[in-house]
């Protein structure tokens, strides 16, 4: 009943260093994209800055799940201060992968950002699929999102509500991405690795309902891996 091999993924992101340990130029030019951002949106900081940036942000939590013969979700994560580990276990697993890979608005966020934090540890994505994000296509990469949208986002809605409108339960309802840096500095890897690994399943369960026309999965039926 499924389709073809699937692995979906998601990021948590926070900066890579403090504004201050730049150089006076590269401040500048962060500062200039700030403003520029905070005519629209005055919370946006460089700690918001920093973790939505390739070059500015690393990764602390990656997580994986694909959807089982038993119908239930299954996931796994690789998370800690070690960034090229993650990196690197990430590449064993999509080594063997040869089916599609889900996300929702991955390919605006998230592959780009694992590529990015690829290059600057001097890696190459296993496989050559990962790093094709040819658009407009289901293949290799499934992005939700802008599938469901038709690649409109001025009509795109987040995950959390889009899941609500499906009733589809949502790490929304106990943390939002904006804590996530929070979180971080209070060291909460519990709190992390749950919210990652639930935005995960809420897009596995999306598409299973919206393109499989199968049942939403509850969330009993979600195996974390803590």
């Amino acid at each position: 009943m499924l389709m073809k091999n699937h692995l979906a993924l998601d990021i948590e992101t926070v900066p890579l260093r403090d504004l201050s340990e730049y150089s006076a130029a590269v401040q500048t030019k962060i500062f200039e994209k700030i403003e520029r951002r905070q005519n629209h949106d005055p919370k946006f900081d460089y700690s918001y800055f920093a973790s939505l940036h390739g070059d500015f942000g690393k990764i602390i939590c990656l997580s994986l799940g694909y959807i089982a013969e038993d119908e239930s979700i299954r996931l796994k994560s690789f998370w800690g201060e070690d960034e090229q580990h993650i990196l690197l276990k990430l590449n064993e697993t999509i080594e063997k992968h040869q089916g599609i890979y889900l996300h929702y608005n991955g390919l605006n966020f998230d592959i780009p950002f694992i590529l990015q934090r690829m290059a600057h540890h001097g890696l190459t994505p296993a496989g050559n699929s990962f790093s094709n994000m040819r658009r407009f296509s289901p293949e290799p990469h499934f992005d939700v999102m802008m599938m469901y949208y038709n690649w409109d986002l001025q009509k795109a809605l987040s995950l959390g509500v889009l899941a609500e409108l499906y009733g589809i339960s949502s790490p929304k309802e106990e943390m939002a991405g904006d804590k996530v840096y929070e979180a971080y500095k209070a060291q909460e890897w519990g709190k992390i690795i749950r919210y990652c690994e639930f935005d995960t399943a809420t897009t596995l369960n999306l598409w299973h309902r919206i393109f499989l026309n199968q049942p939403v999965i509850p969330a009993e039926r979600y195996f974390f891996s803590k």
